[in-house]
Order: structure tokens, then C-alpha cells, then sequence
């Protein structure tokens, strides 16, 4: 099973929640919705606005957001690839440089099967999961007391 970074976890709710909104939206505000120290999520969002998958604004009335072209664009896999690397999905899972399909390592032919499923998934764009949005601010609510 394909594990996600802890950072690349909070970089996709991030994005998420950006594509809920569509509008620039705080810091403070994403952190609170999905559950994550400000400076962290500062961290994180910052290198997705350095490798352009989302935007920022300086200053009052500033904060995170997608422009057009980024909201109908971005994928999972765009996000996985910035934190991650291109060549976790292509390596061999063993760590064996010469596995291939010629010369297959002992679980080469399974894990070819799982990451075709995973590159399935990796294509869903940010903005068909942004329903998922609402869910991350039930979430971080604390719950209610009886």
C-alpha cells in the first residue's frame, strides 16, 4: 500500500480546501481546518506556491488560493511528485537499481499491478475531492460536550 508523507498528506487537504473555497484564504484558517500547526502548513503551502501549483497574495486581502487554470488542472499527483519525487513511483520497491521487466526483482510483477491502480488514482484532480472540504472542518472541530 502506497503511504503518503505526512507533508504530502497535509499539502492535499490543503489543496482541497483551497478548491472549496476559491478565494484567497488565510493561513490560519486552512491550519484550522485541517488539523495542522500554522507553521507547518506555512512551510508547506509556501513550496507549492514556489513550483506554481497553487498562488499567493501579499497583504490585506491576501492569502492562498487557485487561480482558474490551477483549480481545473492540479492533480493528486502533482502534489505527490513536489514532496515525494517522480522516482518513487517508478522505482523498484525492493530498492534494486536493474529490476525491470526483463530483469524482475522477486515482487516486480505485483508491484507493477499496484502501481498502475495507484497512477489511476494519482490522476483525480484536486478540484473532483473538494467535496471532502466540509469533512476536514467537521474534523477539526472539537466535539461537543454531553
Amino acid at each position: 500500500m502506497l503511504i503518503f508523507s505526512y507533508t504530502c498528506q497535509y499539502a492535499i487537504k490543503a489543496c482541497i480546501v483551497l478548491a472549496t473555497e476559491r478565494k484567497k484564504i488565510g493561513i490560519i484558517d486552512i491550519s484550522e481546518q485541517i488539523g495542522t500547526p500554522t507553521y507547518f502548513t506555512s512551510k508547506i503551502l509556501q513550496q507549492l506556491t514556489k513550483k506554481q501549483l497553487i498562488s499567493s497574495g501579499k497583504g490585506k486581502g491576501g492569502g492562498f488560493y487557485l487561480t482558474d487554470e490551477q483549480f481545473e488542472n492540479l492533480t493528486i499527483q502533482d502534489i505527490y511528485e513536489n514532496f515525494e519525487g517522480k522516482e518513487v513511483l517508478t522505482s523498484c520497491l525492493l530498492g534494486l537499481k536493474h529490476c525491470s521487466g526483463e530483469n524482475p526483482c522477486p515482487i516486480h510483477h505485483l508491484a507493477v499491478a499496484v502501481r498502475e491502480k495507484v497512477l489511476i488514482m494519482f490522476q483525480y484532480k484536486i478540484k473532483d475531492l473538494k467535496d471532502l472540504g466540509s469533512v476536514f472542518q467537521i474534523m477539526s472541530q472539537p466535539p461537543e460536550l454531553l
